[in-house]
């Protein structure tokens, strides 16, 4: 992705050079882009929490079997924006990088038609223990060379947007310029569904430019220390197993899996039982996996609850998980920016130097 991103713009878009892969790299790689794209877009509206929507086995709660297409991913609200708790929302990620299927009319096509094919019959469903209370489908396209971009957001209700088009951006996208939204028919507007998030702002804070500074603390800029939202528990778990992964902690991915298999700690090897973690000379504070890289981490606050809450539900998750929202970014004194999403994952370049220390994944604490 990133040998192909312009570099002459804010606006996220590619070089021409992209049209040199070959016909099978080319929509692997625009699939990739659309799933970066969503989720930014997802983050950007407050929802923090994030798994691969297969977490849901959404095919046995419908009836439909396996063959039945559903949704990339499941999103969980940790019981704000106007969501009870249990409740989560799913989408489905499309993207295209081509010449004719970047255009703004196939843009807003393919939202609506992933909408309809993959997200709209599962609003409502109750699989495991949660509630789809909302969806999306959210297109991205972009015509390599023409730097420019567009988004299309499929959902039941006109989504809320703040006017200014780079409040979108976050961490890697500067500027998305158009978004289009597809209207709600009378049928989906009689939906019993929560839809308090509409009021929601693009806060999510700007970088402006890429490889720019990134974070800051500053009024109107977005999540504050001190924060806490309530997130499902299958879907936190799920959402940190992916980061230790990422950062390089697999001792504690496991410990997390092994919990939303329904197993216990007596399968667990008694060198498995412990995670070392990078601690980085960072504010706000960053752990990292020992073998991860070192430009990787996790909000140090999000690592303790997460672990705590596992040793303390080790048949399986709980219903909810009071977690900390990691703040936006480091404090302005800090020289080393650091750039979290709200789930406490961070970006810390340049890496700073760091100490080891080790938890117990069983006792829930350092040792």
């Amino acid at each position: 992705m990133n040998t192909f991103i312009d570099e002459d713009t804010e606006v996220l878009s590619f070089v021409t050079a992209l049209n040199a892969l070959p016909d099978d790299e080319r929509p692997s790689m625009a699939g990739n882009v659309g799933a970066a794209v969503a989720d930014l877009t997802m983050e950007s509206l407050g929802f923090h929490w994030r798994a691969n929507a297969a977490e849901l086995k959404l095919w046995q709660s419908s009836g439909a079997g396996t063959s039945r297409k559903t949704p990339d991913y499941v999103y969980d609200p940790g019981s704000q924006h106007g969501f009870d708790a249990g409740s989560v929302v799913i989408v489905e990620a499309k993207g295209s990088l081509s010449a004719t299927e970047a255009q703004e009319a196939a843009v807003n096509r393919r939202a609506r038609s992933a909408f309809k094919e993959q997200v709209e019959d599962f609003i409502g469903a109750q699989p495991v223990g949660l509630t789809v209370a909302n969806g999306f489908a959210i297109s991205f396209g972009s015509v390599p060379g023409t730097q420019e971009s567009r988004l299309a957001i499929a959902s039941p209700q006109t989504v809320g947007v703040e006017p200014q088009p780079a409040s979108l951006s976050a961490a890697a996208v500067g500027g998305v310029r158009r978004i289009r939204l597809s209207q709600p028919q009378p049928q989906q507007q009689e939906r019993k569904i929560q839809q308090e998030y509409v009021k929601q702002q693009f806060q999510q804070p700007v970088q402006q430019k890429r490889g720019g500074g990134g974070g800051g603390g500053g009024e109107g800029e977005g999540r504050r220390e001190g924060e806490r939202a309530e997130p499902s528990g299958r879907i936190a778990f799920a959402n940190y197993e992916n980061l230790f992964l990422i950062c390089g902690a697999g001792n504690a991915a496991a410990f997390l899996r092994s919990i939303l298999a329904g197993g216990s700690e007596g399968e667990l090897k008694e060198e498995a039982q412990f995670q070392e973690f990078r601690v980085h000379y960072s504010d706000p504070p960053i752990f990292g996996g020992p073998n991860g890289p070192w430009s990787y981490g996790i909000y140090a606050p999000s690592v303790e609850a997460i672990l705590r809450a596992a040793a303390a539900n080790r048949s399986g998750p709980p219903a909810t998980v009071d977690l900390p929202l990691a703040p936006a970014g480091g404090t302005a004194e800090v020289a080393v920016p650091v750039i979290m999403q709200g789930d406490g994952f961070a970006y810390v370049h340049p890496p700073g130097g760091a100490h080891y220390k080790t938890w117990d994944l069983i006792k829930g604490d350092w040792v």
